[in-house]
């Protein structure tokens, strides 16, 4: 495909409808030769590899192939992005509802064109007359869901803490350090999928907790103890086994998707890398293939959350006897909040840290664009200090047992000042005591018998 046109570089990005091309694969003319229903601005912006930008809010599909002639390469380069977004659409409404793609409603270009966020061109080849090319498309996420409907919160997961295990020359690897598949699966967009995937931000505390050896122990006090820290339901393990065939020779994966602390097998499949350089185009591939088993199981209802490891100890806490502010200090709540600017980050955290009833707070994870958690340690009381974030114009409010935190909107009325508690009456300790009755100071109390003369006399003697 390279005769007669030009030989665009993979990775190239398409944002809002503009290219962002390295300089000199595309003429400004031919740019600005696009038809004008496309909206594309006219203009050739500097090299940016990679995704999307601004993308955080949107649903994407990769690897979506198209081979599309056309009188010229622009308009089969235009024929290609059309055909891509058809595809695409019927495969986020199945994913995201359950139902099978061909029940997705039916949408025209011009209803494709504004629910379409951005094209990722993950590679192509553009001749005079063809274009063929693997895309990915990015819908925002607001416009589609006018047309995915209440029908796509129904498929949607417990949050589940994601262990991305290695096995490569013999050695297993969780989180104890940054490995190739871990990176895969940074790069898949989990937003995508009805898997509400909880990914680790890979801290030195990580490595010690979420570990290869834990992700296959079956203990559930350990792993409730870890799912409680990350505020996931459950665990998945997808375990990733590269076999060389000869150093920088083709390169085997075996990969097995696993499910809870008992390692429940939801799927596997193998995979080919022919060299050692294709082997991380290998593993962008098996994330997406590991993530449409974890749906499928979704769907048969074999993927849900352990109820030994989801027993809520509510009524036990709040049973228990009020001991004062000293024991309830180190309480502590996660919460997501958004966070589309490290400013905007900054300023949550500061207004959170003044709000009454709040004793220390700080972000565990951090996703500039996108959600961020947040931990919150506190003091009085649960309701006391979501009292006391409500006073500052911030709603902390629980749904399906994950916390978020967002900005009180104006017309909700604000939170009612607790009830604080009655304290629990201690038991009276008369022993050694003498209290005063009618009768004078001094006097013994009921069933206390007084005091005898020193010089009296027992009868009888």
């Amino acid at each position: 495909m390279e005769a007669g046109g030009s030989r665009l570089k993979a990775g190239m990005t398409v944002v809002g409808r503009a290219w962002i091309s390295p300089p000199g694969t595309l003429a400004p003319s031919a740019v600005s030769a696009r038809l004008p229903r496309l909206a594309l601005i006219a203009a050739l912006l500097t090299a940016v590899p990679g995704r999307a930008q601004d993308d955080s809010g949107a649903f994407a599909i990769s690897g979506i192939a198209v081979d599309v002639a056309g009188k010229t390469a622009i308009a089969a380069r235009e024929g290609g992005w059309r055909e891509a977004q058809r595809k695409a659409w019927p495969q986020l409404w199945s994913r995201l509802t359950g139902a099978p793609a061909v029940n997705a409603p039916k949408l025209g270009d011009s209803a494709l064109d504004a629910i379409v966020q951005a094209i990722e061109v993950e590679h192509e080849a553009v001749g005079p007359n063809r274009y063929i090319a693997r895309l990915g498309v990015v819908f925002d996420r607001a416009r589609a869901s006018r047309y995915l409907g209440a029908s796509a919160r129904m498929l949607r997961s417990s949050p589940m803490l994601l262990m991305p295990v290695l096995i490569d020359g013999g050695t297993r690897t969780a989180y104890e350090k940054r490995t190739i598949w871990a990176a895969a699966w940074a790069r898949f967009r989990t937003d995508s999928s009805p898997v509400d995937y909880v990914r680790a931000p890979g801290t030195a505390g990580d490595a010690v907790i979420l570990t290869a050896a834990q992700a296959y122990r079956p203990d559930r006090t350990r792993w409730r103890s870890a799912l409680q820290r990350y505020a996931a339901s459950d665990v998945l393990v997808a375990e990733a086994m590269l076999v060389r065939s000869w150093p920088g020779g083709p390169v085997t994966g075996r990969f097995r998707a696993l499910h809870g602390p008992d390692d429940e097998p939801m799927g596997g499949f193998v995979l080919n890398a022919a060299s050692e350089g294709e082997v991380p185009a290998m593993l962008d591939t098996a994330a997406r293939k590991m993530d449409e088993l974890y749906t499928q199981a979704l769907r048969e209802g074999r993927l849900h959350a352990d109820e030994d490891l989801t027993v809520s100890l509510t009524p036990v806490i709040s049973s228990a006897p009020d001991l004062g502010v000293a024991v309830r200090g180190g309480a502590s709540i996660e919460a997501e909040i958004e966070t589309p600017t490290p400013e905007a980050a900054s300023a949550i955290e500061d207004k959170v840290r003044i709000a009454d009833g709040v004793l220390n707070t700080g972000l565990t994870s951090v996703a500039y664009g996108g959600t961020s958690r947040l931990k919150i340690v506190y003091g009085g009381g649960l309701e006391q200090m979501r009292y006391g974030l409500d006073q500052l114009g911030l709603r902390l409010e629980q749904t399906g047992g994950r916390w978020r935190l967002r900005s009180r909107r104006t017309d909700e009325a604000p939170l009612p000042r607790p009830v604080p508690p009655v304290p629990v009456p201690m038991p009276a300790d008369t022993t050694g005591t003498t209290e005063a009755v009618p009768g004078g100071e001094g006097a013994p109390g009921p069933g206390i018998p007084g005091p005898q003369a020193a010089d009296a006399v027992p009868p009888g003697l």
